[in-house]
């Protein structure tokens, strides 16, 4: 029933678009054509490159179940984390998962599912270093990935921290003692910590996030099949 409340309102979209004189997204009137799914690879189990050198985790099955409720074929692209809204945003893909936090900013560029889930970021450090606290900060080196909220946070905490492209790279330079910790996502810095064998640890979750799929606007029905997806569970 609820793939027929989707197309259902996706038929009314477009009828109302084609009423008033407005172009319909070729994207959603060609049924032929995959979706282009956006993730940022970082570390399982959400977004990882498996032994067999294809991108799999919790986050790809999640955009299979949304293709696959809209009848559609899946185009996985593995982008850095800073292309994936602007990317979106020029339509030259559909949707994104990457444990993206919903924000009032982000909203304006993109369309943001129900929530899926929550969490937060922590801090990931040596076991032979400083415990970060995000109240003394002054004298410890910073790891985030770059303009991220992570980094946006950090910045406002009185910290000027060492940027990173992903994970991988602030994960390295912790390991040999570049910096001192790595402010991130607690799922993946948590991964991180267990693959490290007591080298790593992680402090307790310093913010409180809501992670949605982020669509393109002219996407509604991509917007309409994560949100029926969400609520039956298949996020999880």
């Amino acid at each position: 029933m609820r793939h027929c409340a989707i197309l259902s309102a996706l038929a009314i979209a477009v009828a109302g678009c084609s009423g008033g004189g407005g172009d319909v997204d070729p994207r959603i009137a060609d049924a032929s054509r995959p979706l282009v799914f956006l993730t940022y690879v970082t570390a399982p189990p959400c977004s990882y490159v498996d032994a067999n050198g294809e991108i799999a985790g919790t986050d790809i099955d999640f955009a299979r179940r949304i293709a696959a409720k809209l009848g559609r074929k899946l185009s996985v692209e593995a982008v850095s984390f800073s292309d994936i809204l602007p990317r979106l945003k020029a339509g030259e893909a559909d949707f994104a998962i990457a444990t993206i936090v919903i924000t009032e900013s982000r909203s304006r560029d993109v369309d943001f599912s129900i929530p899926y889930g929550s969490g937060g970021a922590c801090f990931l450090y040596r076991k032979d270093g400083r415990k970060p606290r995000m109240s003394q900060l002054s004298n410890l080196r910073i790891g985030v990935e770059s303009d991220s909220v992570h980094d946006f946070y950090i910045c406002r905490h009185g910290c000027d921290p060492e940027r990173y492209v992903g994970l991988e790279d602030a994960v390295a330079a912790l390991e040999k003692n570049e910096i001192d910790a790595v402010f991130f996502d607690a799922v993946q810095l948590r991964t991180e910590a267990e693959k490290s064998g007591g080298r790593l640890l992680v402090t307790p979750l310093e913010t409180k996030d809501r992670y949605g799929v982020a669509v393109d606007k002219r996407r509604p029905d991509v917007l309409e099949a994560a949100n029926a997806v969400i609520a039956e569970g298949g996020a999880e």
